[in-house]
């Protein structure tokens, strides 16, 4: 069998479709349908079920797929090993959620590009829970989210990295300074706060639960820098993650309130799907973000 084939099969698996595999490797349909016949030919197994349009892996196709996805992710380790210097020039689609788009990929970005220019970079932002359903069905090639911690069998984790989530005002708020905050002190004052959907929100609202406490923000947004800023004005108190509030952090333009309660803690986490095959525009833009992760906490006192 051709390797050209094999790439041929796994792509119409995860663009779902002969024609849009079609499109995605730059062949014929005619040529993509000739590939897999002769394929199956070679094996003696169907590989698809044809119904209409639609198609669906067989239960050979099934385990023959898994098969050669490690296959083909052992090759091009193999051959990064030979050409790490190879010229990039494929695509990579990532799904993240809003906060960690708007204070880490700006940076993240900027250096992937600049040691990868020909590389095409797409970023799709979403609620946890529909980015875990992007990874799963192979709308992205891998997600970046700070959440509790996942694990699935299905995923392979590229990394993960311990971040806390602390509650924030302005240097002149009233409780600012305050060696040691009660939770009731602190949700006597108005709050700014992500939406219920968002990771940390949660975690909050069930930690909350738990102590027999609730909070109502007069503001909800899932944009970070607009509660920065508010927060800045000293129109309250906020709860964010470390690396949203780091550059503000550093300007002194906001302060951290001493709340030894309420200690919660998320992760940044990196993974992709284990069927997933795995491209080297994938694996450098990998090896990118844990040199990052590793030089991010050599700075952390």
């Amino acid at each position: 069998m051709e390797l050209q084939e094999l790439e041929t099969f796994v792509t119409i698996v995860q663009q779902g479709s002969f024609s849009k595999a079609a499109e995605k490797t730059g062949y014929s349909q005619a040529a993509v349908t000739i590939h897999i016949k002769n394929l199956e030919k070679e094996l003696n197994i169907r590989l698809f079920d044809r119904l209409g349009k639609k198609i669906s892996l067989t239960g050979h196709g099934k385990i023959f797929y898994h098969h050669i996805i490690q296959a083909l992710n052992s090759l091009t380790l193999a051959r990064e090993s030979l050409s790490s210097e190879a010229h990039l020039s494929g695509t990579i689609c990532i799904g993240t959620i809003d906060s960690l788009c708007s204070s880490l990929f700006e940076q993240l970005i900027t250096r992937f590009h600049e040691r990868y220019p020909d590389v095409t970079v797409s970023i799709i932002t979403d609620t946890i829970d529909g980015l875990i359903q992007k990874v799963n069905n192979n709308d992205i090639d891998f997600v970046y989210l700070a959440d509790r911690k996942w694990n699935d069998s299905n995923w392979i984790k590229v990394l993960e990295e311990e971040e806390n989530v602390v509650f924030i005002s302005s240097p002149t708020h009233p409780l600012a300074g305050k060696e040691e905050i009660s939770p009731d002190e602190l949700f006597s004052y108005p709050f700014l706060l992500t939406e219920k959907n968002a990771s940390y929100r949660q975690i909050l609202d069930q930690t909350l639960a738990g102590m027999k406490l609730t909070i109502s923000p007069f503001l909800e947004s899932t944009n970070t820098d607009l509660l920065l800023k508010m927060i800045q004005k000293d129109a309250g108190i906020s709860f964010l993650p470390e690396y949203v509030i780091k550059q503000a952090l550093e300007s002194e333009s906001i302060t951290v309130l001493q709340v030894p309660s309420l200690k919660i803690r998320i992760w940044r986490q990196l993974f992709y799907h284990k069927d997933k095959w795995v491209s080297r525009e994938m694996n450098a833009f990998f090896e990118l973000i844990q040199n990052q992760g590793t030089a991010d906490m050599a700075r952390r006192p």
